[in-house]
């Protein structure tokens, strides 16, 4: 076989095989999944001239969209007053107390806007990816985040939804448990 008729064959070979991948038929109302917890402690400057101790805890979840329009663009918050006030990532928080887990409400709530579209291209179509999700608790300020928070081993967990932009909202997924403020 010449060299050509294998290059050819070859070619012909990936054609077909690239017809053969298909969009995936996922939902337009994004689905996500819990992946992991995970908590990092370290010491910063209080704002007093001190240190302190704070828990970065990061969540991460995966997610598919069917239509791909998840995250938002600068251009589009500003030009769209559907946009004003819109939250795409929440956050529930919920403490451990006597073996039973209650919701704390904080505020601002935690959670927030994904400001950047997870489809820079524009085109519609199904999309996957993951997204880490971080926040802190500062060891000084343990009260000020709720009366019910205690000095050493707070159990929390988290439960997460996402909004596309079309305000279709996900399923809610609930992390696994971890403990802050340990000394």
């Amino acid at each position: 076989m010449s060299r050509l008729t294998r290059i050819s064959c070859w070619l012909i070979s990936l054609t077909l095989l690239s017809s053969c991948l298909k969009e995936p038929d996922w939902s337009t109302t994004p689905v996500i999944k819990f992946q992991k917890i995970e908590k990092i402690t370290k010491v910063s400057n209080d704002g007093f001239g001190g240190k302190t101790k704070l828990d970065s805890v990061i969540m991460h979840i995966s997610f598919q969209d069917g239509d791909g329009d998840l995250g938002l663009t600068e251009a589009q918050l500003k030009s769209s007053a559907q946009y004003k006030d819109f939250r795409n990532f929440e956050v529930a928080v919920l403490h451990k107390k006597n073996g039973t887990y209650a919701p704390i409400t904080f505020s601002p709530p935690l959670g927030g806007l994904m400001n950047f579209n997870f489809n820079p291209d524009q085109k519609t179509g199904a999309i996957e990816g993951s997204i880490a999700y971080s926040t802190q608790f500062v060891y000084a300020f343990y009260k000020g985040y709720s009366p019910r928070f205690t000095p050493t081993n707070d159990t929390l967990k988290f439960q997460i939804f996402i909004r596309d932009n079309a305000k279709n909202v996900s399923n809610t997924v609930e992390t696994d448990p971890i403990v802050i403020f340990q000394n």
